[in-house]
Order: C-alpha cells, then structure tokens, then sequence
C-alpha cells in the first residue's frame, strides 16, 4: 500500500513538473463568505448519514465520504447558480422593458422614470430596484447606478447601467429603443440558456444513476457477504480514501465542465485608478 501511494504522488510530483514546463497554470478560485455559510440542516443530515454509514460499515473513512457527498452532492449535481441567473435576467428584462415605457411616455428624466419603476418592478429584483431609487435621491444617479451594478454583480447589467449612465452624463434621445433592445436579447439568451441548462443536466443524471448502482451494489455486498470485510484495516481503510477521493474529483471535474458561463463584468472598481 505504501509503495502504490509513493507511485501516486510521484506520478502527482511529474505531473506538476510537466505543467510547470508547458507554463499551465492552476486558476484561481475565490469563494465569498455567501459560498462558505454552512446550511445547518444540511450538515444536520450529512452528519446523521455519516454517523450512520460508519456504525454499519464498520468503515470511519466511509462514514467521513458519505456525510461529505450528502452535504456537498446536491450542491454539485443540482446547482441552483443557473436558474438564480436565468429569473434574475428574466425579470431584469421585464423591469427595463417597464423603464423604456415609462421614459416614452414622458414622465420625467432617468431619475423620475426609475423611481415610477421601483413601485411596480419584478419580485426578484423589487428591492434592488427600490435601494437604486433610494440611493439615487441620496447620492446621485451615476454613484446609484454603479452601485446597483455592483449588487447584481453581472456583465448583462453593466452594459445596461453604462447605458443609462451615458444618459445621464450625455444626453440625448435614443435610449429607449436602447433599452428595448436590451430587453429582447436579455430575453433571447434566457431562452438560449434553458435549452443549455437542459444539456448540463443529462451528464448530472448519469452520474447518479451511477452513484446509486455503486451504493446499491455496496450496500448488497457488506449485507450477503464477506467480501468487503478485508477493507476494515488500516489499510482497507487508505484504499476507501483514495476512491472517494477519485470520486470526489470525478464529480468536481463534472460540476466544473458543466457550470454556467459568467459574463464579463466591465464597470468594476480599479483599485488603481478609480473606477472604470
């Protein structure tokens, strides 16, 4: 067993060397303080399975891997970021679809017309939309506007808050078909982002057809046989590890090749020269 370890990190050491000298670099990740709040009834049932998995298994790294997949699992196989994306665009479309029609009708300036807005905007986006109009009375359009775009935090809503913000610094007509336009592509890509949505979800549910085989057919063996009974030991034990390691890895490579494209955020705060 200490043999196939040395073999694997060394095979992990040459791998690196080889990155290295190809000059491929790891990404940087950064997880927010949103992304790391523990669900307390999720660690409430990943601790429950573990608990359980380890007293029937007889296997401590077992009991460890399923408390780790229960947590983690739906997070990975069934990401809500998508669908968060999808209603929040959706309705930012409905709301400047609202804007637009407001400013055609001639109640006022940009100012005027997102304040009118605030009082009917979609539910997903009714507070940001309220803050904005607050924000805009206290401080000014353009600080309200960036800062609306800071809290939605999307590529879509820079392109339509530097449209407003040419508005108010320029003048000039032509921002409601602007906006019009907006509304319809945002509206466009949602429905393009069903269909891909769709696709990503097929290789999600292989892997938990192949996941409940493989507990199933675990499952079966420990209960009719004697067959699993040499991975009690230490090292039963180093070999559980490394195939919820692999499985681990498996199913972060899939969440990975399977997550919804980000847009580009552009009106973003240059700690080095202001805003941009």
């Amino acid at each position: 067993m200490i043999t196939v370890l040395c073999g694997i990190g060394a095979a992990i050491g040459l791998c690196a060397i080889g990155a290295g000298l190809l000059g491929l670099h790891v990404p940087r990740i950064t997880l927010s303080s949103r992304r790391l709040r523990i669900q307390p009834a999720m660690a409430a049932a990943a601790l429950g399975a573990g608990v359980v998995a380890w007293t029937a298994t007889g296997w401590p790294v077992g009991g460890i891997a399923v408390a780790a997949g229960v947590y983690a699992g739906p997070k990975l196989l069934h990401p809500s970021g998508a669908r968060q994306v999808m209603q929040r665009r959706e309705a930012l479309a409905e709301w400047i679809q609202r804007l637009a029609g407001l400013l055609a009708a001639g109640t006022g300036g940009i100012e005027d017309a997102i304040g009118r807005s605030a009082r009917t905007a979609p539910a997903a986006l009714a507070d940001r939309v309220s803050t904005l109009a607050f924000r805009i009375r206290s401080m000014g359009a353009e600080p309200a506007l960036r800062a609306f775009a800071d809290d939605l935090a999307d590529g879509e809503v820079d392109a339509l808050v530097a449209s407003l913000i040419l508005r108010v610094r320029d003048g000039g007509a032509g921002l409601v078909e602007v906006l019009q336009a907006r509304a319809v592509t945002l509206r466009q890509q949602v429905q393009a982002e069903l269909g891909l949505e769709a696709e990503r979800q097929r290789p999600r549910t292989q892997m938990v057809i192949i996941m409940g085989v493989v507990a199933v057919t675990v499952v079966g063996l420990l209960a009719g046989s004697r067959l699993l009974d040499s991975y009690r030991d230490l090292e039963g034990q180093l070999w559980v590890g490394v195939v919820a390691v692999i499985w681990a890895a498996a199913f972060a490579l899939a969440y990975w090749l399977t997550r919804p494209a980000c847009s580009s955020r552009f009106l973003i705060d240059d700690r080095a020269g202001g805003r941009r």
